[in-house]
């Protein structure tokens, strides 16, 4: 028997993590699984957190409260059958579908995210000010420090030097000073 007879195309994939490059990609994707997992349990928490302040379980959950949770959210609802019953395997599906969705480029904005104000409104840039703000107060000084010796290099860098005064061309011609006469 040869080799050629025993592997298909579609089994070649199963020798790639034998090589550098394959175990990378294989670490990339548990990282990707991961952080996709991860995303979807935080949405689960948010919107538990948010039903409990409403006085709500969430195994009771119905549709719309996923919805309106998710409308807040800025996220388009126009996908979710509000006629079907809600339970927690099917809040799961929707959140992680919704993370897929938003996680592989798609926008799953609503219609009101799509009416933004522009980024040159006060009232978005102090948002951008006070979520960067927020950002630099959860680093240990240690990040702090390299961050800043970052960004003073990066001014340095960019800081422009002053132009020298523009020097008369020099004139073969000798000057002459004429003395005023008192």
């Amino acid at each position: 028997m040869k080799m050629n007879d025993l592997l298909v195309e579609s089994q070649l994939d199963e020798f790639i993590p034998l090589t550098k490059q394959g175990r990378a990609i294989k670490r990339a994707e548990k990282a990707g699984a991961a952080d996709l997992k991860q995303t979807v349990q935080d949405l689960t928490t948010e919107f538990a957190s948010m039903l409990g302040t409403q006085g709500k379980k969430f195994k009771t959950a119905t549709t719309d409260d996923v919805i309106q949770f998710l409308q807040s959210k800025k996220v388009d609802t126009k996908k979710i059958d509000a006629k079907q019953p809600m339970d927690s395997k099917r809040i799961q599906t929707i959140f992680t579908t919704l993370v897929k969705d938003k996680m592989g480029g798609k926008n799953v904005a609503g219609a009101a995210d799509k009416a933004e104000q522009p980024a040159t409104d006060p009232k978005v840039l102090k948002t951008v000010y006070a979520q960067t703000k927020d950002a630099f107060a959860q680093l240990n000084m240690k990040e702090k420090r390299r961050l800043l010796a970052a960004l003073e290099k990066d001014i340095s860098a960019n800081a422009r030097k002053p132009a020298a005064k523009a020097q008369p061309a020099p004139s073969s011609k000798p000057r002459v000073r004429i003395k005023p006469q008192a």
